[in-house]
């Protein structure tokens, strides 16, 4: 279990950081992990995730990460999956021992077996014995219709196996007419498959990525007791497309829809590329444009099927507009039914978005809602989530979901 912990720690909690922030973590670990001067600049996050191995033994640290995360802006995310993780990890653990509970009950001998039986005519010794049961013989029937298959060739010392009533894909020369050719056709060019989901990216990445802007939200205020701001977008390339996360609303008029940039020094995680900094976005000024296929872009901006999102993995970020059905307000939260017609699905909302004035025969515009099945498969509003109800009349091209 505690190496099940260890993989997190290292894979997810350390390797997902940018070498600044890791440096921030070992400058706060070194009382407890007793780093000098030296280790905190020349361990690298293998040799830290060790020496958290040692010091929190139950868990390999994860709960150190997490609470220490939780402090930073730029890893608050982090902390949240860290959480999803380490719950994951302890129930596929549990899984798994309910499952060789099973195992052991089922592989343990039963005292009812009849013991085998020895034939009447067998002296001691000499290995003759019969059991109540006897493996079945090979049908004559079979052995023939092998032997029609394949045939021995008696010319060489060695036994080569010629295979027959198979169809043959090429002639060989020995074979060939004398002056005729075979026209081989050509083959046709593979078409590329256009991706149904974003395109992920685990961990820092120094880029740069060139990609085109394809829809941008509005700025947004996320967290109300800090006052911090931040936007989504939509981003691809000429192959697929990406989800993206904004926290420097500067950067907001670089996103314009159909224009080129460059991004570096990201993060990705959860699904989306996060952006902390002004400098990691650039403008391409080389009037350099990109052919962003049509079906890419329908793709991107589409919503998801109630019935598709019902067979996807738990823990993905859906966007998409909506239907709202029915409407509960509890004193916690407020529990919209969704529809389209292929089904169904509760979406549960917390904290400043049950501020949000929606009601049924509303169209609402979700953005980053995350799909779970805590009690039964629904969405629920996130830290980073936003929503918004579509104006009267409004009908967005290809129910696109951006804001």
């Amino acid at each position: 279990m505690v190496n099940d912990y260890k993989k997190i720690v290292l894979l997810s909690g350390l390797k997902g950081i940018s070498d600044h922030n890791f440096k921030i973590v070992k400058s706060l670990l070194s009382k407890e992990l007793k780093l000098n001067r030296k280790a905190q600049y020349g361990y690298d996050r293998i040799k830290i995730a060790d020496l958290m191995e040692d010091k929190f033994p139950k868990d390999a640290g994860i709960d150190t990460l997490i609470e220490l995360y939780k402090e930073i802006p730029e890893l608050e995310d982090l902390a949240d999956e860290l959480k999803r993780e380490k719950a994951k990890a302890k129930r596929k653990q549990s899984e798994k021992s309910i499952t060789e509970a099973k195992r052991h009950r089922r592989d343990e001998p039963s005292t009812s077996q009849p013991m085998p039986t020895i034939h009447k005519d067998s002296k001691p010794g000499s290995g003759r014995s019969t059991r109540n049961s006897q493996a079945p013989r090979l049908a004559p029937a079979t052995a023939s219709k092998r032997d029609q298959a394949t045939q021995v060739s008696p010319e060489t010392s060695s036994c080569s196996v010629q295979t027959f009533q198979v169809p043959l894909t090429s002639a060989s020369s020995s074979t060939q007419a004398p002056g005729v050719s075979l026209a081989i056709p050509a083959k046709k060019p593979r078409r590329k498959t256009v991706p149904e989901q974003p395109s992920e990216e685990n961990g820092h990445h120094r880029g740069p990525k060139k990609v085109m802007v394809l829809k941008a939200t509005e700025p947004f205020t996320y967290d109300l007791r800090g006052e911090k701001r931040m936007f989504h977008a939509t981003v691809a390339t000429e192959t697929e497309f990406f989800r993206v996360k904004v926290f420097d609303i500067v950067l907001r008029k670089k996103f314009i829809p159909n224009k080129v940039i460059t991004i570096s020094n990201y993060i990705g995680r959860n699904g989306f590329i996060n952006i902390y900094s002004a400098t990691s976005v650039s403008e391409v000024n080389d009037n350099q444009s990109m052919n962003i296929p049509t079906t890419l872009r329908q793709r991107a901006n589409a919503t998801p099927k109630i019935n598709y999102l019902c067979s996807k993995r738990r823990g993905i970020f859906v966007n998409g507009v909506f239907m709202v059905n029915k409407k509960n307000e509890t004193k916690d939260y407020i529990c919209y039914e969704i529809q389209d017609n292929t089904g169904m699905m509760e979406v549960m909302v917390y904290g400043r978005l049950t501020s949000v004035n929606c009601n049924p025969g509303n169209k609402l515009r979700l953005m980053c809602f995350e799909l779970t099945d805590e009690g039964k498969v629904h969405l629920r509003s996130m830290r980073h989530s936003n929503m918004k109800v579509c104006a009267l009349g409004e009908h967005p091209p290809s129910q696109e979901s951006c804001f």
